[in-house]
């Protein structure tokens, strides 16, 4: 048996066995072959549980809006919980301000006190770990970031990390921290002290200075405050970093969904092994006391392996999500959803109380989470999570896949059905819709390219990571215009003439050979991962559980959603017999939720309809294993290719 949601934070606890925080605030303990030893309550305010930490029998934890919670370790009993809008200084308040969204991870625990930004991001709740009275309310040490993380496993030195890239020094004994270095442009999920050379790891979410949104990893700094090095692996958000019990392997990853092994026995940052195929992006990872290394996927998935990261089990979990939701080329009324399993045909139907989605078939595939799908005629084309590119027919039948070298991320299809161009880390790869073989790669700087959309006259459009636009020409590929717009995209798409990016800073209207025409983004506090244009409106849904409303021709705000059951991942309108609009969003869990849309202007924009969860299915992986021996010897990859077993409920 398992925890029946999705698990988001883990834990290994020395005694007791992996403590692991969920998306609806529930905390659980799993023994050390991941089986199911507790739980604690249901919560009725439950959201996701991001910041946890265990101290001299309590547990303590953060949800995203700033409630803060302490458990009994001992029972899992919930004994304590602080208000978010409650709990605060007034007098520091700004007019009007309400608890903030954020999923922050910063919890410092340090002689009997507990250090945490509240509900409110400039301050700081000071507390008592054995009677949770507020001490003391502060500003926080971090200004109006939230504290990500807070690190007291230095015996004098004590570092946070902020969501800007900070790095601070100093003392919980008098809430000091005089020192700063800045390593990252973005957030700093993590920073661990390695006792075996005296320095800081610190992870890296877009890179820093001339890297910012090309290149990231992990960086190195001395209890001083020193930059003493760093190693750029990554081509999106770093998640973690920790380190065997003895110190001579520390672990890193994150959204790439690689493992990197170090060798930590000599001070050099040298990465010894590498291991791929995981079934999802990783999120978190923890390593129990006699080595046993725990990696916590994004779907939920808990993968064990050992010190040298051969797999061990996984907890078997069953997941599903709902990542993008096309219409078909030939009726508005049938979707494409590209999910966790592959790629289900739904269709909308009209009902008494209103229209209604129907799963008419589902396809699955051996190629990961389906990322993304694009229809063309009569089926669809999609993107595996595992470098792969396929086309389907309406009916299921497999027409072709091709695997890639990187890891994909978008993929578009040109105005006469012939081409699709998919956005990689590498590049882009243009290829042919019917038989799949490659037309032509294109390549912005050597930047990761993360979208790709064509013009109705077929020229290309490819978006870089740290947010360059280039338009290349439908016959010679020559750069017919090229744009930097600064901010990194996670979709593109064109209408009536128009490209629409949405990604950092919010949706974008930007008109070719001119810019930026138009922005949306007012109150959503995290990056926006789609977005859809319909009559007028705007509807946008952010990585904080946001669904917000703009008009479209003044840009202003309309209505925002904020308790949303999970994260939204897909936006479409559908219709229904009288061609009335409904927003159809789809998220984590496989949850299809179903919205009025009204604009009279006296009722909210969006007013819940229905939901439906599509089924979900157990996970299919291989891992895959690539030693870097020291310089001087030859990498070999793929010697040590682990295929899961079919009794973890996982096959490859």
């Amino acid at each position: 048996m398992q925890p029946p949601d999705r698990i988001v934070r883990i834990l290994s606890v020395e005694g007791a066995g992996i403590l692991a925080s969920d998306t609806y605030g529930r905390i659980h303990l799993l023994d050390e072959e991941l089986g199911l030893v507790g739980s604690s309550p249901f919560v009725r305010q439950g959201r996701p549980l991001y910041g946890l930490a265990v101290a001299d029998g309590w547990v303590v934890g953060k949800d995203r809006m700033g409630s803060v919670f302490r458990w009994a370790l001992d029972t899992l009993d919930l004994v304590d919980r602080l208000d978010p809008a409650q709990i605060c200084d007034r007098s520091r308040l700004r007019p009007r301000e309400e608890p903030s969204p954020c999923s922050s991870r910063g919890i410092g625990v340090w002689r009997d006190r507990v250090f945490v930004t509240s509900g409110y991001h400039r301050q700081m709740l000071v507390l008592d770990l054995h009677t949770f009275e507020v001490l003391e309310i502060r500003p926080n040490i971090c200004g109006d970031s939230p504290m990500e993380w807070a690190c007291t496993e230095h015996p004098t030195r004590h570092a946070v990390s902020d969501k800007r890239g900070n790095l601070r020094f100093g003392s919980f004994d008098d809430g000091v921290f005089p020192d700063l270095v800045k390593l990252d442009d973005g957030n700093i999920h993590r920073v661990r002290y390695d006792a075996r050379h005296d320095r800081f790891w610190c992870t890296q979410d877009f890179g820093e200075g001339d890297n910012a949104d090309i290149a990231n990893g992990v960086v190195t700094v001395s209890p001083s405050g020193e930059k003493e090095g760093e190693l750029l692996f990554a081509r999106d958000d770093v998640e973690f970093v920790a380190f065997s019990p003895d110190f001579c392997r520390a672990y890193a990853g994150g959204f790439d969904g690689e493992l990197h092994i170090f060798d930590n026995s000599r001070r050099e940052l040298r990465v010894e092994r590498t291991v791929s195929g995981f079934p999802h992006q990783l999120s978190d990872l923890t390593v129990g006391p006699a080595g046993q290394v725990y990696v916590l996927c994004q779907d939920g998935t808990i993968v064990e392996l050992d010190g040298g990261g051969t797999f061990v089990r996984d907890n078997g979990h069953r997941r599903q999500a709902v990542w993008d939701i096309q219409p078909s080329r030939e009726d508005p009324h049938t979707l494409y959803c590209a999910t966790d399993s592959g790629v289900t045909v739904a269709r909308v139907r009209d009902g008494a109380a209103g229209p209604m989605l129907r799963a008419e078939a589902e396809h699955p595939t051996e190629w990961g989470f389906t990322r993304r799908v694009a229809p063309v005629a009569s089926g669809w084309i999609g993107i595996g999570r595992d470098r792969t590119v396929f086309r389907t027919d309406r009916d299921g039948t497999a027409r072709w896949h091709v695997r890639l070298p990187e890891l994909a991320h978008t993929v578009a299809v040109s105005p006469d059905d012939g081409r699709a161009l998919v956005a990689t880390n590498e590049g882009a790869v243009e290829l042919d819709t019917g038989d799949g073989r490659t037309l032509a790669e294109f390549g912005v700087d050597g930047l990761p390219v993360w979208a790709t959309a064509y013009l109705p006259d077929g020229d290309r459009v490819l978006i870089t990571r740290n947010g360059v636009i280039a338009v290349l020409d439908a016959a010679d590929g020559s750069v017919r215009w090229r744009f930097d717009q600064g901010e990194y995209p996670k979709r593109a798409w064109v209408r009536d003439g128009r490209l629409y990016v949405v990604g950092d800073g919010g949706l974008k209207e930007i008109g070719i050979g001119v810019g930026v025409a138009a922005r949306w983004s007012k109150l959503l506090s995290n990056t926006v991962e789609n977005a859809v244009v319909s009559e007028g409106l705007v509807y946008a849904s952010s990585y904080g559980m946001q669904l917000a409303v703009y008009e479209y021709g003044s840009t202003r705000f309309a209505g925002l959603l904020e308790e949303l059951p999970d994260y939204p991942k897909a936006l479409t309108v559908v219709r229904d017999a009288d061609d009335a609009p409904y927003l159809l969003v789809g998220c984590r869990t496989g949850l299809l939720s179903l919205y009025r849309v009204d604009t009279g202007g006296t009722r909210p924009v969006l007013a819940k309809l229905r939901d439906h969860w599509l089924p979900r299915r157990p996970v299919r992986y291989r891992l895959r294993h690539t030693d870097r021996p020291a310089e001087g010897a030859a990498p070999h990859a793929g010697d040590a290719a682990a295929r899961v077993p079919a009794g973890a409920g996982a096959a490859g």
